[in-house]
């Protein structure tokens, strides 16, 4: 890997590193969706720093090259992510519909109670 080409893949993954934290100090992004973003910044990171590793792991896997082995593990990791994602999309429709009915009761409560102040 080029000189050049590594130190702008570090300036780049300390960008985002700069970015994802400052996101979530000013709290517009939740820490919880920023770990992938942080991983994949400290992967190129990594990378940019000591390459050898990246092309030890793809010989160890049997990756003809690393930046394959790059793209299987941010794979991984996005899999991860929508698969989180998901369950929390399930959870909160399961809190919309009981939110929901208990809406609904408490509107037809606050409807009886004032049909029953009415009639008298």
């Amino acid at each position: 890997m080029s000189t050049s080409l590594r130190i702008g893949l570090l300036l780049a993954s300390l960008g985002v590193f700069g970015v994802i934290i400052a996101s979530v100090i000013k709290k517009k992004l939740n820490i919880r969706y920023s770990i992938v973003w942080l991983l994949w910044a400290l992967l190129s990171l990594v990378m940019a720093v000591f390459p050898e590793t990246f092309y030890a792991i793809s010989d160890f896997l049997g990756i003809q090259l690393p930046v394959n082995t790059v793209f299987l593990i941010m794979t991984a990791l996005l899999y991860a992510l929508t698969f989180y994602v998901y369950i929390m999309i399930s959870k909160h429709n399961e809190e919309i519909i009981k939110l929901t009915y208990e809406v609904a009761t408490l509107k037809k409560e606050l409807d009886e109670l004032k049909q029953k102040k009415n009639e008298e």
